[in-house]
């Protein structure tokens, strides 16, 4: 049985932990792993991170370590099983990357009946969030470009891997193929015209492209892997590169979906490349590396109809969650929380977003998205209200 924080103390789970790990490691290196100076790196409330230091002189290890665990379940958390069987497989895929192409920390060990991993430790940096808070706006500039470097070096070094990742999630007795996010993406496409309408929208959904936007996350001609929240509480800024963290509903999906999460989960979306229209420092950043791979991204009205479709597609589902007398994402099919930033959005953020991605459309660039400028301001006048 795994523990919990709450039935025996956040001290002892960790010394539990320790232990569990301990005895992991020794039985993937066949020598004797004493870990020591146990450091919380935080977590979720179902989640126990911390970096711990290698005591002993063990060759086969580096000389700190990343531990993760998923703890037990409760009512709300039925999905932890199959979040820790993705993670580790998504962490399995990403270690067998060429290092250039590599979005985090790699595996060295994993226990599925304590749903522990056991990570590199990419070292001590701060959030792309926390980096950006402070940041003046050259610095916050040159940290955008890294951010779109990253995604984009991510994306261009795993396309046409899926079964490779599928493969690995197998063995760990879970399907990736089958995307719960996208699911829900889907359901608020169909749902969130009709919801608006009623609450007094005047302006006509475009809901073909509505319905095209949520396929991004099971189809898409930009397909790669991706953690699933890429956002900026997600990246952590090592050494001046970006990395990623927390892989629980990794998957493959169309890539323009993580630029698209990245740019409206910045800690002020307004300041993005949302206010240069639908390109800018994250987004050519990322397209510098992805270019070679998809030719077809050097068009800028391909580029841009495929940006507006994921902001879109992201901006419906946050919209499906907020609006009242309807789901919220604790009624999703698996744990939203991962994707905390677009629940945790009042009226006034949804608001902002759409008015953003109303402007960055505008009247000169109808070709790009028909209709979408109008409904992403309609949309924008009733989340404000809400």
């Amino acid at each position: 049985m795994v523990a919990t924080v709450e039935s025996v103390g956040r001290g002892r789970v960790v010394e539990s932990t320790l232990a569990a790990v301990e005895r992991l490691l020794q039985r993937r290196t066949g020598m004797e792993t004493i870990l020591v100076d146990p450091e919380d790196l935080g977590g979720s409330g179902r989640t126990l991170v911390m970096r711990a230091r290698v005591a002993h002189n063990n060759f086969s290890l580096p000389r700190t370590v990343v531990v993760k665990q998923l703890l037990d379940a409760d009512a709300t958390d039925a999905d932890l099983g199959e979040a820790f069987a993705r993670e580790a497989a998504a962490y399995k895929f990403a270690t067998a990357l060429p290092v250039d192409s590599r979005p985090g920390p790699t595996l060295l060990a994993s226990d599925p009946e304590q749903r522990i991993l056991v990570l590199s430790d990419l070292g001590v940096g701060d959030s792309v969030a926390a980096v950006l808070a402070r940041a003046e706006t050259m610095a916050a500039g040159t940290l955008l470009a890294a951010w779109g470097q990253a995604l984009g070096r991510m994306h261009a070094g795993t396309v046409g891997r899926e079964d490779d990742l599928s493969a690995l999630a197998r063995r760990e007795h879970t399907d990736v193929r089958h995307d719960p996010v996208g699911c829900e993406a889907a359901r608020a496409a169909d749902s969130v015209p009709g919801r608006l309408a009623d609450l007094g929208m005047v302006a006509p959904a475009p809901t073909e492209l509505l319905r095209k936007a949520a396929s991004l996350f099971t189809g898409g001609p930009y397909r790669a892997f991706s953690p699933s929240d890429v956002g900026p509480d997600n990246a952590v800024v090592i050494d001046g590169g970006v990395r990623f963290l927390d892989y629980e509903w990794a998957g493959f999906r169309d890539a323009t979906l993580d630029v698209g999460y990245a740019m409206l989960t910045y800690p002020n979306p307004l300041r993005t490349g949302l206010e240069d229209g639908l390109s800018g420092t994250l987004v050519e950043s990322w397209r510098s590396e992805v270019v070679r791979i998809w030719p077809r991204l050097d068009d800028d009205v391909t580029l841009l109809r495929h940006m507006a479709a994921a902001l879109t597609a992201w901006l419906v589902l946050a919209t499906y969650w907020h609006l009242p007398d309807g789901p919220d994402s604790q009624d999703a099919g698996f744990d939203a929380g991962h994707l905390h930033a677009l629940t945790e959005w009042s009226g006034a953020d949804l608001a902002d977003r759409w008015q953003a991605l109303a402007a960055a459309l505008g009247p000169e660039m109808p070709q790009v998205a028909p209709g979408l400028a109008e409904f992403a301001a309609g949309a924008a006048d009733i989340a404000r209200k809400l």
